[in-house]
C-alpha cells in the first residue's frame, strides 16, 4: 500500500495530509506506535509512525532535526500525529521539518483510534499476502501434477506459459534446449541490466533485464531468473513484458517454475549419473576384468550394446594431471563422436574408449586424432593419448594393456602427443614384467656396469641418444657447456670400447640405454 491509497480510504476521509504531493507513492509495508525518540532501535524501512503531538514536547530545535534526520535515513513512509482535545491545530515547525527531510505528514482527529488505523493498513496487507500465497499454493499444485508425469522441459515451460500469461523462454546452453513460448520471435539488444531487489515472497535471485526491439523500435522489460544447480553450466529462465513492474503474483508463479525446473534437472543428473555408473561398471567389466567365457562376455557386450561388429579397438589418455582432469570430460563427448559404438572406462589416472568395428579398414588412425585436437595439443602440449591396434573379441583383454603400455612408455620416452601401439616397435616386446630377464641378456655388459659404477656418465650417454645424437642439444638439456658433453663422451668411449660414430655400435648401446630405462622404470 502507497500514501496516496493509504489516504483514499473512507477511515481517512476527515483526515488531512500537510505536506502536499510530498512522498504519495512511498510504500507503507508495516506501522507503529512510538512516543519515544530513540527510533533507530524500533522502527524499519517503509513503516508509518503513529503518534501523539506529546512525543514532540520539550524537545529542543537540535534534538527534533536529529529525530526527522532519523526518520529519513530510515526510510520512514510517514508520520501520523493524532490530535486530542488541548491539541487543535500542528505548529508550523513540524510541518517545516516534514517538507525539509520529505516526509508525509497527515493529521488525524482524536475520535479515530490507534487500533483503527493500524487495521485500516494491515487489513488489505494481510488480503493481499493471503492472495500471493495462495496463487503460490495453486501454482505449486498444478506444477506437482507436471511433475508427477515426468514431464520434458517443454511441458513445464508450456504450462509456465500458460499460468504466467507472458512470453517467456527457457535457455541451456550445455544441453541445447533453447525453449520459447509466446508471440515474441525476434532478436533483442539488452540496453540496460540492474538487479531487482528481493521481497518477502521471493529467494532466487533476479535480474530487469530493458531490451530493444529494432522490429518495434521499441523498449520492453524481461525478467531474468539464472537457475543456480550442479548439474549444468547455464540455465536461464527469461519472462517478457512491457513494463517493469512484476507483479508479486507473478513472481510467486515464476518461483514454482524454477523449483520444478531446479528438481528436473536433478532427477536428469541422477538418472544420468546411474546410468553413467552403470555403463562404467560395464566397461569395467569388459576391458579390465575381461571374462575367460565367452559366453559371459557376448552377455556383457550385448548389454552395453558393444556386440554389433566383430573387431574393437582401444582409445585412451592420461588423466593424472590437472589440465587432464580439466579437459577430461571434453575430450571424452569429442572421441565419443568418433563411431556409433563406443563405452568408455574412467580411471582416476586414465580414461579409455572401446569402439565396435565392422573392419580393420574402420580403425580410428592417428592423423584424424591429430586433427581433431589441434587446437588443444596447440594450447596443451603435455596432452597425450595411446591408441591400441584392432583387435577381435577373443582378445579383447589386449586392448586396456595396449593402450597404457603406451601411455606409460610415452610418458617415460615422448615420441608425439598421439601414440599407436605398433609405434613402439622392438620395445613393446620388453614392456611386460616377465620380460625382465631377456631384457639382461640383451643389454651389453660394460652399458649396465657404466649405469652401476657412474651414472652421470650412463645419463649423458642416454641424453645424446635422446637428443639425436646432438651435442648442443644434449649439452642445453643437461644444462652443461657442450665442451664438457664432448669430454664426457670421449670417456665413455673409452669405457665401452666403442665409436659413437659406428651406426650398427650404436644402434646396440642405443637400444640397451633404452632399456634400462624402462627396467629402471
Amino acid at each position: 500500500m502507497r500514501i496516496k491509497e493509504l489516504m483514499s480510504l473512507e477511515i481517512f476521509k476527515t483526515s488531512k495530509l500537510l505536506t502536499g504531493e510530498i512522498g504519495l507513492e512511498n510504500e507503507v509495508d508495516s506501522a507503529m506506535v512510538l512516543e519515544a525518540i530513540d527510533i533507530e532501535k524500533w522502527s524499519k524501512q517503509n513503516q508509518l509512525i503513529l503518534t501523539s503531538f506529546y512525543a514532540f514536547n520539550n524537545l529542543e530545535e537540535k534534538e527534533l532535526t536529529d529525530f526527522f534526520e532519523k526518520m529519513h535515513n530510515i526510510g520512514i513512509s510517514g508520520l501520523v500525529v493524532k490530535m486530542d482535545r488541548l491539541i487543535k491545530m500542528i505548529p508550523e515547525w513540524l510541518i517545516d521539518l516534514c517538507f525539509e527531510f520529505q516526509i508525509p505528514l497527515i493529521k488525524v482527529e482524536q475520535d479515530l483510534t490507534y487500533e483503527k488505523i493500524m487495521l485500516a493498513i494491515y487489513e488489505p496487507m494481510l488480503n493481499y499476502q493471503s492472495h500471493v500465497l495462495r496463487t503460490y499454493y495453486d501454482v505449486r499444485q498444478r506444477f506437482t501434477k507436471i511433475e508427477r508425469n515426468l514431464s520434458s522441459f517443454d511441458q513445464i515451460m508450456r504450462e509456465f506459459h500458460l499460468l504466467i500469461k507472458k512470453d517467456c523462454a527457457l535457455k541451456i546452453p550445455d544441453r541445447g534446449i533453447n525453449i520459447t513460448y509466446g508471440t515474441l520471435n525476434e532478436e533483442l539488444v539488452v540496453t540496460r541490466q540492474t538487479t531487482m531487489k528481493n521481497t518477502e515472497f521471493t529467494k532466487n535471485h533476479y535480474e530487469l533485464l530493458t531490451l530493444f526491439s529494432q522490429k518495434s523500435a521499441q523498449e520492453i522489460t524481461a525478467l531474468k531468473a539464472e537457475i543456480l544447480n550442479q548439474y549444468t553450466d547455464k540455465c536461464i529462465l527469461l519472462v517478457y513484458q512491457t513494463d517493469a513492474d512484476f507483479k508479486e503474483t507473478d513472481l510467486m508463479i515464476i518461483e514454482n517454475a524454477i523449483d520444478i525446473l531446479q528438481e528436473k534437472l536433478q532427477m536428469e543428473y541422477l538418472i544420468k549419473k546411474d546410468r553413467f555408473t552403470r555403463l562404467n561398471n560395464l566397461a569395467d567389466a569388459i576391458l579390465q576384468n575381461t571374462p575367460g567365457n565367452l559366453d559371459e562376455l557376448n552377455s556383457l557386450l550385448n548389454e552395453a550394446d558393444m556386440n554389433s561388429y566383430p573387431y574393437y579397438q582401444g582409445v585412451a589418455f592420461s588423466t593424472n594431471t590437472l589440465t587432464s582432469k580439466l579437459l577430461q570430460k571434453e575430450i571424452r563427448n569429442s572421441l565419443r563422436t568418433l563411431k556409433e559404438h563406443v563405452i568408455f572406462f574412467e580411471h582416476h589416472n586414465y580414461l579409455v574408449l572401446l569402439y565396435n568395428l565392422a573392419s580393420p579398414e574402420q580403425a580410428i588412425q592417428k592423423n584424424e586424432l591429430k586433427r581433431m585436437f589441434k587446437d588443444v595439443f596447440d594450447e596443451y602440449e603435455e596432452l597425450t593419448f595411446a591408441v591400441s591396434s584392432v583387435k577381435k573379441k577373443e582378445e579383447l583383454k589386449a586392448v586396456l594393456i595396449e593402450c597404457l603400455d603406451t601411455i606409460r612408455f610415452n610418458q617415460a620416452f615422448y615420441i608425439d602427443q598421439v601414440v599407436t601401439v605398433s609405434e613402439l616397435g622392438i620395445f613393446r616386446y620388453f614392456m611386460d614384467d616377465n620380460q625382465l630377464e631377456a631384457i639382461e641378456k640383451l643389454i651389453p655388459s660394460k652399458l649396465v656396469a657404466l649405469s652401476l659404477e657412474n651414472y652421470d656418465l650412463f645419463e649423458t650417454l642416454y641424453t645424446f641418444f635422446k637428443s639425436n645424437r646432438n651435442y648442443k642439444k644434449t649439452a642445453e638439456t643437461m644444462f652443461l657447456h657442450s665442451k664438457t658433453i664432448r669430454y664426457r663422451l670421449n670417456k665413455i668411449e673409452d669405457y665401452l670400447e666403442i665409436d659413437l660414430t659406428n651406426p650398427t655400435q650404436v644402434l646396440n648401446f642405443e637400444i640397451g640405454a633404452y632399456l634400462l630405462k624402462m627396467k629402471k622404470s
